[in-house]
């Protein structure tokens, strides 16, 4: 990969980390499931709940991973 590209990445995931950070958790996530038609309290939804709070925080943690590659720590 092109240290320009890996730089562009970086920077584009930083700008993602506003968005991820400043999330209403929870609330965000029981929206997106009964967005989907799911209701509160069924174990399908429950499950969705739950599948939606993992990608968060893989998400997060792949945000996490960009500042410290951004700061010279780590590689991606």
């Amino acid at each position: 990969m092109r240290p320009w590209a890996r730089l562009l990445g970086a920077v584009g995931l930083l700008a993602l980390c506003g968005c991820a950070s400043g999330s209403g958790g929870e609330t965000d996530v029981t929206k997106v499931c009964a967005a989907q038609g799911l209701t509160p309290g069924t174990e399908a939804f429950d499950n969705c709940v739950a599948r939606q709070q993992v990608q968060q925080e893989m998400e997060l943690q792949r945000i996490r991973q960009a500042r410290e590659a951004a700061r010279g720590g780590t590689k991606l």
